[in-house]
This record gives structure tokens, C-alpha cells and sequence, in this order.
């Protein structure tokens, strides 16, 4: 691959260029004290490539535009004498508080005049504001591109006799330069003309109108005014659309200021006239006034990279609508054209699927429409009825539920006090919990006068609002996370499951059946708890074998009190000690509180198990000297005792520990 050659770029060289109607006037000069013109040329207006190429020959990196006189607002200012450089400071001032930020510094030009008296100056502002686009060019000699306003070229044209006027009707543009006794006078206007002839009179009138007030602005006196337009319409040479007053000696003016090698320059006279103000830009550009002609249409800037320069290119708002219609007209037509390509791809490769297809989706969409009328019509009782029981306190319990998708739930049953609570309070509380569960509303209840216990029945109402909502309760109050007999009665170990140890004899009851009478006591009907080895008067039977137990009746277990005589062999034990005796004043242990609930097993059941005794600890000694039958009434007794739910975590390992022990007892 062949490197590009390294294009070398002479800082001496400037070019200047001025945009006719239909072509490019462009000059090339020599900077010093005395600017040089080296060569003079035309090019045709849509020829801006042949321009760059031909500066890029003569090595040339330095391009001043000519800018019309309607893209250009100057004003003039007095200012002290100073240092040059903090005159020009002292007119930026003035330009920023001026424009207020709506010119870029890039796009104003500053210079310094000499003014009527020695201790002052003229300041020269001119601007180019963003809304006007000026001359347009393309990006390569935008990149080398600085701008010389018209108004700045005349400075150099105008004389203390004669001023300089340039006016171009294609866009309205007038530049006035002339001297006054207040100093040098500088305007820049737009004057539109119209169509036709009587247009071109017109703006001849305009272009006159315009020259009467600036020489009024000036300070001339009326009565020479006349004289003065008669003065400079003798001066006026017009080309097309292109009008300039200049001094006669406007060749002198330009020589003296700047030198030409240009040989069309020296035999035509008129070549002066109209490359005039193109030279005044070059004087300009290379002499103290230089700050006036360089003008860039952006800031200097870094690179862009391909999101900004992405972003500038779609910021114009004609862009970036085709680009949006395109857009949606891809996202909004290319999924149904591509559907409708897939469509008739499987059209051709199954022609007989269609209709099946259809056909099924027409019984899926009936199916749908189906259970939406089911959904509407009809309620998930089984989900309701869960909800319900989450929403039921302890202490009560339903006899009935009625429901329906129009008047809602209605419930009747019976409510308890509990401890501290009483039964208004429990079914208030039911209230509660059913309207915040989100499922029902606007639950309110009755009741009957309660009885001497505190029972009474009560009839609770509510609409079912939201029957498919998920209710969202406490762990505590959901079934679906604790069950309400996992959260009334602790759960047994598995590890701790009885044992059936080998009968003895044929006349005693097994250690099986003992060992199940005694789990399944917490879980007997009502009416049916009694402890085992407990006849209906407390005392043991006569031939010492099992004890009778009723199967019905509520009372106390009336200890069993191991006497010496019931087994000569072994020492006596006493399993009824003061501590386990619910009638001794020194008895220490709680009776287990079950509550009356749905499904809390409440009745005379619940009482008998309520009073439930909690074994006291033994020896191996003890153990030992216990008879098979008095182990076996142990066992039981402990296995209902590890049923109470608010035995202690200490409690509950001590009696499973002496479970396990009696089991390896009675297999021994």
C-alpha cells in the first residue's frame, strides 16, 4: 500500500475569495508589510473542488471568504487611546455585553480606526449571527475557510472625498464606508427588491434612501446632500445585479496600499474596479485590522467522534423526520409483511394445516370464552372456605356456612372466651381479619344474650369482593404454611416412635397396646380420656393386672401409689410424689390450655387433657425396680404428657429421653 505524500503548507501564502453570482473570484497574496498579489483567478461557483485543488498546489492553507453585507451586523464604538491590546479588550467587553451570548466570539470581528481627536479611537464591531448562513461551501474549504465581512473590505475603499458603496440586489446586501468630520462611518443594511422593472427602481430608490441616512448619521449637512448622491451616481458602475460606487482613483487607493504581479493588472483599469473590493479584504487580512477577517462559521473543535458527529447530522429537524417516518415504517409494516411471508410459507409447504389450525383455535377460543362466563357466574368455594378458616380465631366454632356470588358469606356458630379474651372480642377480631384479608368486605355480625359460661351463638355477614385474590396472612394464621393441629400440638419426633416390646405373659396386656392407648389419648373423642392404670375410683385392680379404663366421663387421674406389698421383689416407688399431685398446695406444674376452636378438640375431651400431669424425672434405680405394669402406666402417662403444647424445649427433651428409657426397659 502506497503512503500518501506529506503535503508541505507555506504560512506566508493567503487566498481571498469573493462570490459572484455565477463564479468564484479568488486571489492569492503574499503577507508582509506590503501584502503581494501573485495571482488572480476565476472559477465557475459549483467548482469549490478545482478551488482546493489549486490551493493545495500552490501549498496555500489559508482561505479568507468574503462575507455579503446582509449577514452582518456592525456597530461603532469611542474608546480611549490605549495599548492595542487592551483596546481590543475593551471592545470585547462591549461586543459581550451587546450580544448577550447570542453571537458566538468565533463569529464576531473586532478592530481599532483612528478617531476625530488624538486622545480618543473608533472601535469597530462587526458580527455574524448564527441565524444567518452567509455563503455556503463545502466541508473542504470550510475546514481552511476564516470570513471577511464586506462592510470591513470598504474601509479600504472609501477615500476623504468620494465613499464606497457595494450593493448586490440578488440578496438585498448594502455596505457603506465613508469619512466624516465624527470620524469614518460604516453601515451594512439589506434592502429587499422586488420583481420587474418597476422593482428595479425601487431598490434604486432604497440603495439612495439608504446612502441619504447614513450621510445624515454622519453629520453632513442637508443642503449637501444633493450634490453628494450626484457625486456618486456618477461613480456607480453596475454589472448584472452588482452595483459599486468607488472613487475614480481607486487604482492609486489599491496600489498604494498593497502590490500587484498580476499582468491583467497592468494594461486593464477596469480590472481594479472589479477585483476592488477582493484586494480591499486582502489589505484587511494582512494589515493592523486583521482581527476583522478572521470569522469562523463553527468553534474550533476536537475530532468528532461518530456519535456526535451521528447526532449533528440528525439534529436538523428535515433529516431527522424522514429518518423517523422510515423508522416507523419499518417497525410498523416489516412484523406484518414478514408475517405474512411465514404464513404463506406454511400455506405452501402444508396446504391441508390450515384449516385444522383454524379450526382448533376456534375450540380454544370458545373454551376461553367458556370459563370467563364460569369465572363470572360461579366462586372457588374451596378457596373461600380456606380463607375462611385462615380468618377463624381460637375460641370459636362454625356450625354453618352459606355462600353465595350475590349476597356473599353468611356464617353461624359459637364463640368462647379465651384467657383474657372475651367471646365479643374473638368475633370481633374474626371481623377484622376477614375485611383485611382483602377477600371479603363490609363484615358485620349479630348475636344472641351469652350464657352464664360467656358462650353465646352469633350470626356473622360479609360480601365476598374479591374472590380469586391471594390473601396474604402471617405465618401464624396460614394453614397452607402450619397446619392448626401442628400449631395447637406439638409434633412427635419420629425417631421417638414406640416400640412394641415382647409380651410377657398371657394374662398382663402388652407394652404395644399400653404404648398406643397413651399416644392416642390427646386425639380421643370427647368424654373418652382417662389415664391408663386409673380405675373409675382411682385405686389399681385386684390381681394387679391391667387397669380398667372408662371410656367415658370427665375427672381427674387420682394418683397411683406404688405400695411395697405390689411387688415383693422390687423396692417400693412412689410415682404420685407432692409435686406431681394437683391437690397438693406445693404442685408447681400448669395444666396444658387447649382452645375451643375449629378443630381444637374443646368439650370434656379437652378438659381431661388440660389437666394432664407431667411426670416427674426418675432414676435407673427407680426404673429398674419398677414392675412391668407400673412401667407401662409411666409410658403412658409421659406420652400424654409430651402432647401439652407449652412445654418448655428442656421439658420436652427430658420426657422424650425417659420415654426412650422405659421402651429399652420393657424390651429387656
Amino acid at each position: 500500500m502506497k503512503s500518501q505524500p506529506t503535503i508541505t503548507i507555506d504560512d506566508t501564502l493567503l487566498a481571498v475569495a469573493e462570490r459572484q453570482a455565477d463564479s468564484w473570484r479568488v486571489l492569492l497574496v503574499r503577507r508582509g508589510d506590503r501584502p503581494t498579489i501573485l495571482d488572480a483567478r476565476v472559477f465557475a461557483a459549483s467548482d469549490e473542488s478545482g478551488i482546493a485543488t489549486w490551493l493545495q498546489s500552490q501549498h496555500c492553507g489559508d482561505l479568507r471568504i468574503v462575507l455579503p453585507a446582509s449577514a452582518t451586523i456592525v456597530r461603532m464604538i469611542t474608546i480611549p487611546v490605549a495599548a492595542p491590546t487592551q483596546m481590543l479588550a475593551a471592545l470585547r467587553l462591549h461586543a459581550e455585553g451587546m450580544f448577550l451570548g447570542s453571537v458566538p466570539l468565533v463569529r464576531i470581528g473586532l478592530g481599532v480606526l483612528s478617531g476625530a481627536s488624538e486622545g480618543e479611537r473608533q472601535g469597530v464591531i462587526m458580527a455574524w449571527p448564527g441565524t444567518q448562513v452567509g455563503i455556503s461551501i463545502g466541508s473542504k474549504l470550510e475546514a481552511i475557510a476564516r470570513y471577511v465581512p464586506e462592510p470591513a473590505a470598504m474601509l479600504v475603499l472609501a477615500s476623504a472625498d468620494h465613499p464606497a458603496i457595494a450593493a448586490d440586489r440578488t440578496d438585498g446586501s448594502i455596505a457603506i464606508a465613508m469619512y466624516s468630520p465624527k470620524g469614518m462611518v460604516i453601515r451594512a443594511t439589506r434592502e429587499t427588491a422586488a420583481a420587474g422593472v418597476a422593482g428595479d427602481d425601487a431598490w434604486n430608490e432604497g440603495l439612495r434612501s439608504a446612502l441619504v441616512e447614513t450621510a445624515l448619521n454622519a453629520g453632513m449637512e442637508p443642503a449637501r446632500i444633493t450634490a453628494f448622491l450626484s457625486q456618486t451616481d456618477a461613480s456607480t458602475s453596475r454589472t448584472g445585479d452588482r452595483v459599486l460606487m468607488l472613487d475614480p482613483e481607486i487604482q492609486s487607493i489599491l496600489a498604494a496600499r498593497l502590490d500587484v504581479t498580476v499582468a491583467a493588472a497592468e494594461h486593464d483599469a477596469d480590472w481594479w474596479r472589479d477585483w476592488a473590493i477582493a484586494l480591499g479584504a486582502a489589505v484587511v487580512s494582512c494589515g493592523p485590522l486583521s482581527e476583522l477577517s478572521r470569522l469562523r462559521r463553527l468553534e474550533e473543535r476536537n475530532t468528532p467522534s461518530r456519535i456526535d458527529r451521528f447526532i449533528e447530522r440528525y439534529s436538523q429537524p428535515s433529516r431527522a423526520l424522514r429518518v423517523a417516518v422510515l423508522a416507523f415504517l419499518v417497525a410498523g409494516l416489516a412484523p406484518i409483511g414478514a408475517a405474512w411471508a411465514r404464513g404463506k410459507v406454511l400455506e405452501i409447504k402444508m396446504p391441508d394445516s390450515a384449516d385444522k389450525f383454524e379450526t382448533t383455535q376456534r375450540e380454544i377460543e370458545h373454551r376461553i370464552a367458556l370459563y370467563g362466563e364460569l369465572s363470572k357466574r360461579t366462586l372457588p368455594v374451596a378457596k373461600i372456605l380456606g380463607d375462611l378458616a385462615c380468618c377463624t380465631p381460637d375460641g370459636v366454632e362454625i356450625e354453618s356456612i352459606q355462600l353465595s356470588a350475590s349476597q356473599g358469606v353468611t356464617v353461624r356458630g359459637v364463640a368462647k372466651a379465651q384467657g383474657e379474651r372475651s367471646a365479643a372480642e374473638i368475633v370481633n377480631s374474626m371481623a377484622r381479619l376477614m375485611d383485611s384479608s382483602g377477600v371479603f368486605d363490609k363484615t358485620h355480625w349479630r348475636w344472641n344474650t351469652p350464657d352464664g359460661r360467656g358462650i353465646f351463638k352469633f350470626d356473622l355477614d360479609a360480601l365476598i369482593a374479591r374472590p380469586t385474590m391471594i390473601a396474604k396472612f402471617p405465618d401464624e394464621r396460614d394453614w397452607a404454611v402450619k397446619t392448626l393441629s401442628q400449631r395447637k400440638y406439638s409434633s412427635v419426633d419420629d425417631d421417638s416412635a414406640t416400640t412394641d416390646p415382647e409380651p410377657v405373659g398371657t394374662t398382663t396386656a402388652s407394652a404395644s397396646a399400653t404404648s398406643e392407648a397413651g399416644d392416642q389419648a390427646a386425639s380421643a373423642p370427647a368424654g373418652a380420656v382417662a389415664q391408663a392404670g386409673d380405675t373409675p375410683d382411682g385405686a389399681q385392680s385386684a390381681d394387679g393386672g391391667s387397669p380398667s379404663i372408662p371410656t367415658r366421663g370427665i375427672g381427674r387421674r387420682t394418683p397411683t401409689t406404688a405400695t411395697p406389698e405390689a411387688n415383693s421383689s422390687t423396692p417400693a416407688v412412689n410415682t404420685s410424689t407432692p409435686a406431681a399431685n394437683p391437690a397438693s398446695p406445693t404442685d408447681t406444674s400448669k395444666p396444658a390450655t387447649f382452645g375451643s376452636g375449629v378443630g381444637s378438640g374443646g368439650g370434656p375431651a379437652a378438659t381431661a387433657q388440660a389437666n394432664l400431669i407431667i411426670p416427674d424425672p426418675f432414676t435407673d434405680e427407680q426404673l429398674k425396680a419398677m414392675s412391668k405394669e407400673e412401667a407401662r402406666t409411666l409410658l403412658s402417662e409421659i406420652s400424654k404428657a409430651r402432647r401439652r403444647n407449652e412445654l418448655d424445649a428442656e421439658t420436652r427433651k427430658r420426657l422424650t429421653d425417659d420415654f426412650q428409657r422405659i421402651l429399652d426397659h420393657l424390651k429387656k
